[in-house]
């Protein structure tokens, strides 16, 4: 679980920010959270700000440390990542820092850069939630120190041949190169789950992310039977899921020749055809018949028991377009994944945006871990009865146009405040304030 995200100097957050999932003491909602044995983590958070207000910059700054992580700063956009309001942002390094809990113990993971020169700062693993933090290695520019657990006999000569090879690799995180040597010694077990949670359990959806599965959907009973069920549940008029068949000529023939080419002498490779994204976003699955001809499959919909008459994709509305990148989301919401949501009410029905945060309570029962974190403009959700008081957070530019975060929790709001009524009049900022429209020329 994802308990506190911190971000310095990237994109619109000048200052030191901080994401904080920790609970505070509110009776309400009590299923909405982990209780660990010392700390309770929130399973939700609803981020609100008005528009360019640096909401979406939030999750950009986990989704980059993430990259990061994955992939190092060779391989990642490292352009004006800073804060660009300030000359001396330049000159400072931008930073990122991870409280996270892995089988029911803490750690901090944090890593400073000077993302423009591609230089890692600082680094560190910390295993924290004890009277004093247990360090397991920090790193100073190419300086790292280790901590008891790498210390030990076994691993120690190892990894000391790991550090010296480091000192040459300054835009290289050690977390991930020791990850990615896959060693199977019991000491480097924290770095490896910490590694593969960013890889596997951090999902960052963003509003034109699309679900690259849905061209297997037909082939995919289970998940077919999840997509049916909810597009029903969710009032879409879709009543079944089938699939629509074409030549492979006939699909691609707005394609460039020589990429056309290029994709048939790639697809002929193997007997088994994988998955093709077109130009217009959709995804078609593509295989061989029976007389090796390739052909194409994509997904059809069916409003109707009693009209023969399937529809694609790209002919329903923009909401129901959403729901297919959403409804995958609803089988990880028991499976200790931390799903990360930009602009979550995108094309979607007020009270479909409440049933759909609903719907992830329902299913994340008491032992389940996983978390829901969105942003939105949709103020229903302010609803104490639906979210606590803890779980609402504002962003809000100051004069510099730096973006800061901050809780509704550090207002006095009582259990039974509409606090959707109090945002809305602007009680706890983060709303646009326009300026007056009485001397705007209405000829031009």
């Amino acid at each position: 679980m994802l308990k506190r995200f911190t971000v310095e100097n990237f994109s619109s957050f000048q200052k030191e920010n901080s994401l904080d999932l920790t609970a505070g003491r509110i009776e309400l909602n009590q299923e909405h959270l982990y209780n660990f044995e010392k700390v309770k983590i929130l399973k939700s958070a609803v981020i609100y700000g008005a528009n360019a207000s640096g909401k979406s910059n939030l999750f950009k700054a986990i989704d980059y440390a993430k990259e990061i992580v994955l992939n190092n700063l060779d391989n990642v956009d490292t352009y004006k990542k800073y804060f660009r309001l300030d000359h001396d942002s330049l000159k400072k390094p931008t930073k990122f820092e991870f409280e996270i809990e892995l089988n029911d113990r803490f750690y901090s993971y944090a890593f400073s850069s000077f993302v423009n020169k591609k230089e890692i700062v600082e680094e560190w693993l910390y295993e924290i939630g004890k009277n004093t933090p247990d360090l397991i290695f920090e790193r100073n520019n190419n300086e790292i120190k280790l901590g008891k657990l790498l210390q030990k006999k076994e691993v120690k000569n190892r990894f000391e041949i790991y550090i010296e090879d480091m000192k040459n690799q300054s835009s290289k995180l050690f977390l991930s190169e020791i990850a990615k040597k896959e060693l199977d010694i019991s000491e480097i077990n924290i770095i490896n789950d910490i590694y593969g949670w960013f890889a596997d359990k951090l999902i960052i959806i963003y509003p034109n992310t699309q679900y690259e599965e849905l061209s297997s959907l037909r082939n995919n009973s289970s998940l077919a039977k999840t997509f049916k069920k909810y597009l029903g549940e969710f009032d879409t008029g879709v009543v079944d899921i089938s699939s629509i068949e074409e030549d492979f000529e006939k699909t691609l023939k707005n394609i460039p020749d020589e990429l056309r080419k290029q994709i048939i002498k790639d697809l002929s490779k193997d007997d088994v055809i994988g998955t093709l994204k077109m130009p217009d976003g959709q995804f078609y699955t593509v295989y061989k018949d029976k007389n090796d001809e390739l052909k194409v499959q994509k997904i059809g919909l069916i409003h109707s028991n009693d009209v023969e008459e399937i529809f694609e994709l790209k002919d329903e509305s923009d909401g129901t377009k959403r729901l297919f990148d959403l409804i995958p989301l609803i089988g990880k919401f028991s499976m200790d994944y931390t799903i990360i949501i930009d602009e979550f009410d995108r094309s979607l029905h007020p009270k479909l945006t409440k049933k759909f945060f609903e719907l992830f309570y329902k299913l994340n029962d008491a032992n389940s871990k996983s978390q829901l974190i969105v942003t939105t403009h949709e103020s229903t959700l302010l609803d104490q009865e639906l979210v606590r008081r803890d779980e609402v957070w504002f962003v809000e530019k100051d004069k510099n146009g730096a973006s800061n975060i901050f809780s509704l929790n550090q207002f006095k709001v009582r259990y039974d405040s509409k606090i959707e009524k109090a945002y809305l009049l602007g009680r706890y900022g983060a709303i646009p304030i326009f300026k007056t429209f009485d001397q705007i020329d209405m000829d031009i």
